[in-house]
């Protein structure tokens, strides 16, 4: 099984695979299209983005552990073949 789905936290960074990372950077993309800046990496606001980001992460990682058994995780593509797409989902929390 692949490892298990990490939101990270407030201190995840660029490439550690958790999706506190990924948001910051799709943010970081998102504020260069509309801004034509680069995102700030320090001053006022910098450590509550990343904190909403971590919340965030962690809120939607929950929400689709608790709710795993509602989502599609076998899928027979023709039926009278052996042809299956399967998915698993756990969850890490790091502290």
């Amino acid at each position: 099984m692949a490892d298990p789905l990490s939101a990270g936290t407030h201190a995840s960074t660029e490439g550690d695979g958790t999706m506190t990372a990924f948001i910051e950077a799709a943010m970081r993309e998102e504020w260069q299209a509309a801004r034509g800046e680069e995102l700030p990496s320090s001053g006022p606001g910098t450590q509550d983005r990343k904190i909403l980001f971590a919340a965030v992460a962690k809120g939607v990682l929950r929400y689709l552990y608790e709710h795993r058994d509602d989502l599609i995780t076998s899928l027979t593509i023709a039926e009278g073949t052996d042809h299956r797409h399967d998915a698993a989902f756990d969850l890490v929390e790091k502290v």
